[in-house]
């Protein structure tokens, strides 16, 4: 089957037709447009404005990159140490399961 310009657009204003019908238009034929209309297509406001704030935070500088050096030279160093309890903390806080500042140990 040979696709062309003019069987999209006919077979577009079928489709857009039978929904009009099923919506209960009065008058699908005075909305019909014919074969040489074209489509456009618009991007949203907010994908321009994600694309603009995303760049922005990509341009910021970590406010804890003293912390993360830190912790990557401690880590280096193998000095690194990690409480097994402040994860275990952590991770009953993050289901709900601890309120932060609660402590189990008693």
């Amino acid at each position: 089957m040979k696709i062309t310009n003019s069987t999209v657009s006919n077979g577009a204003s079928t489709l857009r037709s039978e929904a009009l019908e099923k919506k209960g238009a009065t008058d699908v034929s005075s909305r019909k447009t014919g074969a040489n209309t074209s489509d456009r297509v618009e991007l949203s406001v907010n994908r321009a404005k994600i694309d603009q704030l995303t760049s922005a935070l990509a341009s910021l500088e970590s406010t804890n990159t003293g912390k993360i050096e830190s912790i990557k030279s401690s880590i280096a160093d193998g000095t690194y140490n990690v409480s097994g309890r402040a994860v275990a903390e952590k991770m009953l806080q993050s289901i709900g399961l601890l309120k932060a500042g609660d402590n189990e140990s008693e």
